[in-house]
């Protein structure tokens, strides 16, 4: 609950101006132009976009011409550069190595453009993760040069069945297997089913992505056995050419195969969650305090992330808003129990603490190991995980989410205790979480879930915001904050991380249903049913603070 002394201040600050930590850290940049004839001096580093297959990636645009040719070259001494070119009606092509490239694992593509319009060329990794820097070029691509030609592959459209065989002669991988690929196109946020299935052979299924990733399946689970035939249910991230490819697990191996490309209802887990106004939320956020010192944009938290939530459709007539002196114990313990018994078992309830927290010494005891109990300092008093736990246990929705934003929130991981609630919290148990003043926000937390949980986090396209993805989107915006300090009470030194506790929730669980963009769009504002005050917040250029 102190201040972050002056030199720490300062030292952060001066960090947090270097190259490697500009604006790019915050929302992905536009991508940059590339011209016929320029050479890009680039690097892949951990606060550009990232793919969700964990590659990061820079992009960069083309205006192109119907027919012109363009020699595309990527290379790198520290990555094994990918580069992948995608353009009107679907067009799309990737490279891994430079074809005859002598062993290097540079990447190349010599393109003729179909159609005139907006070409995206994006350099990115083969394997997840890689950074570094990077030559990107662009040329008239020579007489005599011929153009990159995708993978050959038979064409299969959604909806359709193949009977097809395995047979000597067929494509064949390095390990002696045959294959058979088929390829066809869709759009961001398609979901398709594959199965593949053989009397004669153990079947294994790759479908490989515009990016060049791809997802394999050898056997299958059916009628609760393991059977030998394979399936593949996944939405499309992105849009382009899709290849799939037929294979067996033994080398050598042939005969008769059927294979299926459907749309896909959806996991069963998720057929079931509707869209709508279904998060109710109890979010509380205090700036100013009497009892101690004040803290800049807590408050904010609590009412943008309402006004966010209810802009996009998403929230709940039931939900409340309860800021400084609105947030005593009293009124969110009441609060609390009244929107508890107001959420359906449709419905997600949400909670969201922003200000500050501290500890206080206990018995040492099964349940607090360090003798020591987390708080969440409250406007008029501090309310313990102890306390807040009975509270959380009696919530009967589809799914609870607990947000706790403050110092030592991981304290609260423990009322993650039973199955369909999901935690997150701005700092482990024992060590501060700083405020989010270059965001103008009170956490770093609160300011990325509220994105998150309204889209940004649908990273596959398919309107649905997962746990997977809420949990993946808020730790990778967090990273691209660098080292973020935190110290423990006795002021022992360490960096800030943000924690998320799934206990008995799935990753492909559902959090929101979103809208259709249009629905969105036109999404009727729903009626305020909470009390807000004018929040007192300090002067944007103030300390940084610890909460």
């Amino acid at each position: 609950m102190n201040r972050i002394g002056l030199g720490v201040a300062v030292a952060l600050a001066a960090a947090m101006t270097g190259p490697s930590a500009i604006a790019q850290r915050g929302d992905a940049p536009s991508p940059a132009g590339l011209a016929i004839g320029q050479t890009v001096a680039g690097e892949l580093t951990s606060n550009d976009s990232q793919r969700r297959s964990g590659k990061f990636e820079d992009v960069y645009v083309i205006q192109g011409r119907r027919g012109q040719r363009i020699d595309l070259r990527l290379a790198s001494d520290a990555f094994d550069p990918y580069l992948v070119v995608s353009g009107p009606e679907g067009f799309s092509l990737g490279n891994d190595d430079e074809e005859g490239g002598r062993g290097a694992l540079h990447s190349r593509l010599v393109l003729e453009l179909p159609l005139d319009g907006t070409y995206r060329v994006t350099a990115t990794s083969f394997r997840a993760g890689e950074l570094g820097t990077y030559r990107l070029s662009a040329a008239p691509a020579p007489a005599g040069i011929a153009a990159t030609r995708p993978e050959p592959a038979q064409p299969i459209r959604v909806g359709a069945t193949v009977n097809g065989s395995l047979a000597a002669g067929d494509g064949r991988r390095g390990e002696g297997a045959w294959f058979d690929n088929y390829r066809f196109t869709a759009r961001r946020g398609e979901r398709v089913r594959i199965a593949l299935g053989a009397d004669k052979f153990d079947t294994v299924l790759t479908l490989r992505r515009p990016d060049g990733t791809e997802d394999v399946s050898d056997d299958t689970e059916e009628d609760g056995e393991t059977s030998t035939n394979s399936r593949i249910d996944t939405v499309l991230a992105e849009d382009g050419d899709y290849v799939i490819s037929v294979s067996s697990f033994r080398p050598g191996e042939t005969g008769p195969y059927r294979l299926s490309l459907a749309q896909s209802p959806g996991l069963p887990r998720q057929l079931g969650v509707q869209g709508g106004p279904r998060v109710i939320a109890l979010l509380v956020g205090v700036s100013d305090y009497e009892r101690t010192s004040d803290l800049a944009n807590t408050d904010d938290d609590a009412t943008e992330l309402y006004e966010t939530l209810r802009r996009a459709g998403l929230l709940h007539p039931a939900s409340v808003v309860l800021t400084n002196s609105e947030a005593t114990t009293k009124t969110v313990s009441d609060a609390f129990r009244r929107v508890a018994a107001a959420a359906g078992p449709n419905d997600l309830f949400l909670f969201l603490f922003s200000g500050h927290g501290n500890q206080v010494d206990v018995p040492v005891s099964a349940a607090e190991l360090d003798g020591r109990a987390e708080t969440i300092e409250l406007y008029d008093a501090a309310m313990t995980d102890a306390e807040l736990a009975p509270l959380f246990a009696g919530v009967r929705a589809r799914m609870s989410m607990l947000v706790i934003d403050a110092c030592y929130a991981g304290g609260f991981r423990s009322l993650v205790d039973r199955p369909n609630v999901i935690g997150m919290f701005s700092s482990e148990e024992d060590l501060t979480s700083l405020v989010a003043s270059r965001f103008q926000a009170g956490g770093f937390l609160s300011y990325f879930l509220r994105a998150g949980i309204t889209g940004e986090a649908d990273d596959d396209g398919d309107r649905i915001v997962t746990a997977g993805e809420l949990s993946t989107y808020v730790r990778r915006r967090f990273r691209r904050e660098g080292d973020v300090p935190a110290t423990t009470r006795e002021d022992e030194r360490n960096y800030q991380t943000i924690l998320v506790e799934r206990g008995g929730v799935h990753i492909d669980d559902v959090i929101v249903r979103l809208g259709t963009p249009a629905r969105l769009a036109a999404a009727p504002a729903a009626q305020q049913a909470s009390l807000t005050t004018e929040s007192g917040k300090p002067p944007l250029d103030e300390e940084e603070k610890r909460r």
